[in-house]
């Protein structure tokens, strides 16, 4: 697994980030693995220099102190220089890598037909899933709401979610996918992404969403196209419980969302 080489209080560390299991997820971790290098080597240029002129300028070797108003050709060529080194490879670097991920991948949604569409609406404090049945459309009689909080998704097929809340912001992260995406009141976000791998991975909520903000916890499986669709037919029969026995803390479901909840899908242009 690849570390991130970071700064932290205390000194470097080496961090293990969460298991990288997305089509795309390597683009967001060169973006944090080369802000962490620039970072380290400023920060260590920094404190090379100043440990230089304090060696070189102490009291002890320059008892007369001399000011140097800086205000020479030199100085503000030196200043200009330094200014538009760590402009160039911090900000435009940063901001080229970001942008073309952001075209090549986050906002380039799939248009093919093998996309599974997932509704999602949370609220305080529970994740509400709904899944279209076999009309293909959403808010309609035939529509497959799982268990909160679970939420199975095939392998090697691309997802499309479209989220919005019943109640505060919360925001939908999915920490081994390297994507976040906000859900507001009155408005429908979208995200989408893509497993690479099969397990049980953790949905987290990035917003703090009140006092029990820390129970937004969310159990996704990644499995193979054929359990998932197994899975999916259960819960469109029965609409039965679904056996976390990876986690173990499933909780009661939370009241508030009403059953008929849904929203025609939004076509993403």
């Amino acid at each position: 697994m690849k570390r991130y080489l970071t700064m932290m209080s205390g000194g470097i560390w080496f961090i293990d980030p969460p298991q990288d299991i997305s089509l795309d997820g390597y683009r967001i971790d060169n973006v944090i693995q080369y802000t962490d290098f620039v970072i380290t080597l400023y920060f260590g240029i920094v404190v090379a220099a100043l440990t230089f002129f304090v060696w070189k300028y102490h009291a002890g070797k320059n008892p007369q102190a001399v000011y140097d108003h800086g205000d020479t050709k030199k100085h503000r060529y030196l200043t200009i220089a330094m200014g538009l080194l760590v402009f160039l490879s911090v900000d435009v670097v940063i901001e080229s890598m970001s942008f073309k991920d952001l075209k090549e991948a986050f906002w380039n949604f799939p248009k093919n037909e093998n996309v599974l569409r997932i509704e999602v609406m949370p609220q305080q404090y529970a994740w509400n899933f709904r899944y279209a049945g076999e009309d293909g459309q959403f808010g309609t009689a035939d529509d497959i709401v799982p268990p909160q909080n679970i939420l199975h998704i095939p392998v090697n097929t691309p997802v499309v979610v479209q989220l919005t809340t019943y109640d505060v912001i919360h925001s939908f992260y999915l920490p081994n996918f390297r994507v976040k995406q906000d859900a507001t009141p009155g408005m429908v976000t979208a995200l989408w992404f893509q497993a690479t791998e099969t397990g049980s991975f953790e949905i987290a909520c990035a917003e703090l969403c009140g006092n029990s903000h820390f129970k937004m916890k969310g159990y996704l499986t990644v499995e193979s196209e054929e359990k998932f669709n197994a899975w999916l037919s259960a819960e469109e029969l029965e609409g039965t419980e679904d056996e976390w026995d990876d986690w173990g803390d499933v909780e009661e479901d939370v009241e508030g969302v009403p059953t008929q909840w849904g929203w025609p899908w939004k076509e993403i242009k």
